[in-house]
């Protein structure tokens, strides 16, 4: 006869140590054993009714996550919340977080794509768990650079550059090169507002500069022919001086066709010839009559007053007979070879010699040996010579480098050939030519390579047609040399026209709201133009987070490594409150 015996249930080792880890309102109620949190029903099937009494999202429920180190344990969620992860080293916190969580939202956000866009993205390995419920989509912010590309800059991976170069397409203004004036391109709207200035009653021609084509044998067009062309494109008159000459007379008449090639420029074509009247309907008109000058004279008209003077008009960024590039994005773009400095090819800086290896001490002074490529015995000549003519350049040799003017440096580096001073950099094209050859000018130069800023752009990476746009008085390689701080006190205090104002107000918010994310989580001392790969794993972190808030992402799951490691009291608060903002 046998007796049973009723077995006693054992309970499922649910891995305390890395349970125990995280810290949690549910995990709070109970002796931290994971399976005892949880009713035999799925909490997932059934919402539970909230303190509103409306019933609530359910939380994450992970079952049987054996990632890495864990073992074997079940972890409850709750949703909208911010949770942290806490416990000793190797407890399991980031095989939880990381190679858990974010594995698994990333890979079913990846999964729900079509085959083509999956190619293209990261594939994670399927964490090792029986399942998940409940989760979102995924991202992971953690303590690592950025970007390695040499490239990449704060105002790049913050996208804030993008918006930068959006601006300065819309509302930016060109300045001439040679005398800094305005250089403005003309409108219809603009000329009509011209000649509403004029007093009734005045007598004027809208017209545009006579046309010279050239053939299919690209030989080019007679005069004769150029005036059936405009007749057959419906223009009846020709202007010369305040003359005018019916196009049908004209071609046989030999005192125009006799014309030389310099008296042809001065002809022009007639648009239309009005009486001005300040009226909707005389407007409109010469509006129409603007238009028709601008199309057939690719964007050139005069309106000739007559007893006068002329107005010359043009749709092009023109000023003293030099065209300027419109401003579009791609102009403003180091990444492109539109934007880009043709000479450093938007690196902003080239391989040369190293400044600071050439003078590393700059409080030293000339004469007691500031150029240490000229100390030797077998350079010192180079610097006797430069101080040879010290006294006819006013060059100073007793005051400290660092204090010397940038003419002076100018003048040190480059040389002063026609005196026989090659300068710095004719002493180093000297060393390369015998480097050629011997290998201890080799080791010579090798000592003060280096980068140096590129002389052309002076480190802005941009062709000097994006260097002459201004927003505010300032170039876009004048605001990413400010700190993001004093970038975020510019648009706060930019005062532009109103028009200006309602074309760029959209972008404007943008700048200002992802550079006030910035300011907030402490990082206002950086400038735009720093490169991401100098930039610390905390810092890089901090973007990212900000980088994320002005996404204005919803419903997703971030999962931050350490996020208040090494910051100030005062940043961790900072921090604190973004992070309950990103909640919210």
């Amino acid at each position: 006869m046998s007796s049973s015996k009723k077995t006693p249930r054992k309970k499922r080792d649910s891995g305390s140590e890395a349970s125990s880890s995280v810290v949690s309102p549910a995990a709070k109620k109970d002796s931290g054993q994971a399976r005892d949190l949880y009713p035999e029903k799925n909490p997932l099937q059934s919402g539970q009714a909230g303190p509103s009494g409306k019933h609530e999202r359910p939380g994450i429920f992970i079952k049987g996550a054996r990632t890495h180190n864990l073992k074997n344990i079940d972890v409850n969620i709750p949703r909208n919340k911010l949770v942290v992860v806490t416990g000793v080293s190797g407890s399991g916190k980031s095989s939880l977080a990381f190679d858990t969580l974010y594995a698994e939202g990333h890979r079913r956000y990846v999964e729900s794509m079509s085959a083509y866009i999956r190619q293209f993205l990261e594939r994670i390995p399927k964490p090792d768990v029986d399942f998940i419920q409940g989760i979102a989509p995924a991202i992971a912010i953690e303590q690592k650079t950025i970007s390695k590309n040499p490239r990449s800059t704060v105002g790049t991976v913050t996208e804030i550059y993008d918006y930068l170069r959006l601006l300065f397409a819309r509302i930016g203004k060109t300045y001439s090169l040679d005398t800094g004036e305005l250089v403005l391109k003309h409108t219809p709207e603009d000329v009509l507002y011209q000649i509403k200035l004029f007093d009734e009653g005045t007598k004027f021609y809208i017209c545009f500069p006579f046309p010279h084509h050239k053939t299919e044998k690209l030989k080019e067009r007679t005069l004769k022919e150029e005036l059936q062309n405009l007749s057959k494109k419906g223009f009846f008159r020709i202007v010369r001086g305040e003359q005018l000459y019916d196009i049908s007379a004209a071609e046989g008449d030999e005192a125009v066709l006799k014309l030389s090639k310099s008296e042809q420029k001065t002809l022009l074509v007639l648009a239309d010839r009005l009486v001005l009247r300040h009226d909707d309907e005389a407007y409109q008109r010469i509006y129409e009559a603007v238009e028709t000058a601008f199309r057939e004279s690719d964007g050139y008209a005069t309106v000739r007053v007559l007893g006068n003077r002329d107005y010359q008009f043009s749709d092009k960024l023109e000023l003293n007979g030099i065209e300027y590039a419109e401003p579009t994005p791609q102009l403003f773009a180091f990444n492109s070879p539109v934007g880009a400095c043709p000479t450093c090819q938007g690196f902003g800086r080239i391989p040369g010699v190293d400044e600071d290896a050439v003078i590393p001490n700059k409080a030293l002074t000339i004469r007691d040996g500031a150029i240490v490529c000229w100390n030797s015995d077998k350079h010192s000549k180079n610097l006797r010579e430069l101080i040879r003519i010290a006294s006819q350049y006013k060059i100073p040799l007793d005051v400290p480098y660092s204090r010397l003017s940038k003419d002076v440096k100018k003048l040190i580096w480059e040389g002063a050939s026609k005196d026989g001073f090659d300068g710095i950099r004719g002493f180093f094209k000297e060393i390369e030519r015998e480097a050629q050859y011997k290998m201890h000018y080799r080791v010579l130069l090798s000592r003060y390579r280096g980068y140096t800023t590129c002389p052309d752009c002076h480190g802005a990476r941009l062709c000097k047609e994006a260097l002459i746009v201004r927003v505010g008085k300032k170039t876009i390689a004048d605001i990413v040399q400010m700190t993001i701080g004093e970038v975020y006190e510019f648009f706060n205090t930019l005062e532009i026209s109103r028009f200006d104002r309602d074309v760029a107000q959209t972008i404007l918010n943008e700048l200002e709201r992802r550079l006030g994310y910035l300011v907030e989580v402490g990082l206002d001392y950086l400038t735009l133009n720093r490169p991401s790969q100098t930039l610390s794993g905390g810092e890089s972190q901090r973007i990212n987070l900000a980088t994320s808030l002005g996404s204005s992402l919803v419903g997703s799951l971030y999962i931050l490594d350490e996020p208040s490691i090494g910051l100030h009291q005062r940043d961790s608060a900072r921090l604190i409150q973004i992070l309950r903002k990103l909640r919210d």
